[in-house]
């Protein structure tokens, strides 16, 4: 059993990345891509065989397949596997997603282009995980994707002698047991996490009844109320979102409660931080969304404390819940964090701009939010259980992955889930035209330049889409857009309905698609043949991320399989990243050569330094977090399910 707690660090994590880098070496692309050619081969081979007799030798491998363990036989079978795949599905795999499907096999994360076809990939090296015994669970960005893939791959899976469903929010827990009793499941790495969770505290409430001798007097308690079989195999899509950034992000299970005097303390503790001086009686880092109180600003708070209820005049608890207030003022806003849908805050995910129903901030940060937009206190929770991505993905016996944009990663990936990256060559030659960096002084200067760009392109009747990094910045273009005359579809957190058909129409002649980050992955963009005969789609960043890969991630969604496509880059001095990541003092320089078009490139360099560093400070963050919860995990002697 592998040591869950073990983290490298120091000289022994210097020695390990070596290690690392070494385990990459014994995956070389050249023998990979002579091993998928040959399996390519056997599979044109196999197509001289009937159908019964296809169907004696899947019947064969899979009764075999847990004790063969000889190169001959993997590619023999992952050949035979291709031919099902073309007999149920008419798609036979190239050379590339076999390369891949062998990689994810043998537990490696591969880096592969968006629409080189990893939907396939997964399901040929999910069928060779099923047939080798254990759950195979494959992990995808949304709800959508997990049923489209489940019922889509379903035939291939059925042919080969395997059961495969999905699970997704609102099943009950009677379907999701019988859903994990298949051989092959679909679902998202929230979804995975919440029923782990509640089969843990299902472990703990069997355990405490044992305890008391009276286990069999209580009905509906133990394990007849657990879902999952054991978490042996893991396959996830894009997995930098999954493992990288949503890594520290930890799913809670809470209890409802009600407190009247936290809502009460919470209203009172607002008045209080709007009395307060920004500079004199607190300082506000948004990077870290960490408030500071000064002296004078405690004196102010010690004057105040007789306006809370009794039980939060403490003077810790008092400047705590105000500190939570100035964090929900200058830290959290609407149409960004957050937006108010009937009456109730519901949290946007900024890295995939879609609203995350039934999450809640916690500390009374999320009551001072609805304070801020004058709207009725909620119930706060309490946490019963959680844990981190991070945490539970380490669990599996067997991990991989697959994304697009894995660069960057590849020591964070291997430090923290022992896993190699190799990147998949493409299989028909990448056309994409990049243009040179914009960057103008302000948001006013750059949605100018973003109009006029889009004007350029869909003069010649090119598709154009837009990303856009929070809901409120989609509706100010879109507004821009419709006040110059031209139409345009937006896909944000308040339009989100028709994600997939946005998605998926955003190829056609003319059309202006705005989109909220990573809204519609996992969704082909359709581009028509008049369209590419002019230029293909033609992508814009409007802001760049604090992480390069989620702006490549966007880039990704144009010049798939061979097609012409372009992405253009337009930021300004007013975007987050620089507000949050570079110094105040440094702005009007940035400005002056901004202005002067022979250093205009100074301002791209210094773009460029900015989100380093920015990668660079939330890597290590990370770390730090999944230490503390490895140190937390050990002391309390959590073991694994």
């Amino acid at each position: 059993m592998k040591d869950i707690y073990k983290f490298h660090s120091g000289l022994d994590g210097f020695f390990y990345s070596l290690h690392g880098r070494y385990k990459c070496l014994t995956f070389p692309l050249s023998r990979l891509m002579g091993e998928a050619k040959e399996i390519y081969g056997l599979s044109l081979n196999s197509a001289e065989l009937g159908d019964e007799e296809l169907n004696d030798k899947i019947i064969f491998f899979r009764r075999v397949t847990r004790n063969e363990k000889t190169m001959v036989s993997t590619l023999y079978i992952t050949g035979l596997l291709c031919e099902v795949c073309y007999r149920v599905m008419g798609i036979r795999p190239y050379a590339e997603q076999i390369m891949g499907a062998l990689a994810i096999n043998r537990g490696v994360a591969i880096q592969m282009q968006t629409g080189e076809g990893k939907t396939i990939t997964a399901a040929i090296a999910a069928v060779m995980a099923g047939w080798r015994g254990g759950p195979c669970h494959i992990v995808t960005s949304n709800d959508y994707l997990a049923k489209r893939d489940a019922e889509s791959m379903q035939p291939l899976y059925e042919r080969c002698g395997l059961s495969v469903g999905f699970v997704i929010s609102g099943m009950e827990p009677p379907e999701r047991r019988a859903t994990y009793t298949r051989d092959i499941v679909y679902s998202t790495s929230k979804e995975l996490l919440a029923d782990f969770l509640r089969d843990r505290m299902s472990e703990e409430a069997e355990s405490a009844v044992a305890s008391e001798g009276i286990r069999t007097f209580v009905s509906g308690c133990g394990a007849s109320k657990k879902v999952m079989r054991g978490l042996h195999t893991a396959i996830i899509d894009e997995a930098d979102s999954v493992l990288i950034d949503e890594a520290t992000v930890p799913l809670i299970i809470a209890i409802p409660g009600s407190s009247p005097l936290l809502n009460e303390a919470v209203r009172t503790a607002y008045s209080i931080s709007e009395q307060l001086v920004s500079g004199q009686d607190y300082y506000v880092n948004q990077q870290a969304k960490y408030v500071t109180i000064t002296t004078a600003g405690n004196e102010v708070i010690e004057t105040t404390a007789s306006r809370f209820p009794a039980a939060w005049r403490n003077h810790d608890r008092s400047s705590y819940l105000i500190k939570q207030a100035i964090i929900a003022r200058y830290c959290y806003h609407r149409d960004v964090h957050y937006v108010v849908d009937q009456g109730k805050i519901v949290i946007v995910d900024e890295k995939t701009g879609c609203m995350m129903d039934g999450r809640s901030w916690s500390g009374g940060l999320h009551q001072a939010v609805e304070v801020k937009e004058c709207l009725e206190n909620s119930d706060p929770t309490h946490a019963h259980i959680k844990m981190s991505f991070q945490m539970f993905f380490r669990l599996y016996d067997n991990l991989s992955g697959m994304s697009g944009t894995l660069q960057n990663v590849e020591k964070e990936l291997w430090s923290v889930y022992n896993l190699p990256v190799i990147k998949i060559p493409t299989h028909a030659p990448k056309k994409l035209v990049s243009y040179p960096e914009i960057v103008r002084t302000s948001c006013e200067e750059k949605w100018d330049a973003v109009i006029k760009d889009i004007q350029l392109h869909t003069a010649k009747g090119r598709a154009v889409l837009v990303g856009i990094r929070s809901v409120r910045d989609s509706e100010v273009l879109y507004a821009r857009l419709l006040s110059s005359g031209i139409p345009s579809t937006v896909l944000n957190a308040l339009r989100h309905e028709e994600e997939a058909r946005i998605i998926a129409d955003a190829g056609r002649w003319g059309q202006v698609t705005i989109a909220t980050n990573m809204a519609g992955r996992g969704t082909d963009i359709v581009v028509n043949t008049d369209v590419r005969a002019v230029g293909g789609l033609h992508v814009i960043a409007t802001e760049r991320h604090e992480s390069r890969r989620v702006d490549m991630q966007l880039f990704g969604r144009t010049a798939r399989q061979g097609d012409p496509g372009s992405a253009q880059m337009i930021v300004s001095l007013e975007d987050e990243v620089i507000k949050i990541f570079s110094p105040s003092y440094f702005t009007p320089v940035l400005k002056i050569l901004t202005c002067a078009d022979e250093y205009a490139h100074v301002a791209v360099w210094w773009f460029k330094i900015v989100q380093y560093f920015a990668e660079r400070s939330i890597s290590r963050l990370r770390k730090k977090l999944l230490q503390q919860d490895l140190a937390l995990s050990k002391a309390l002697s959590f073991t694994k399910y």
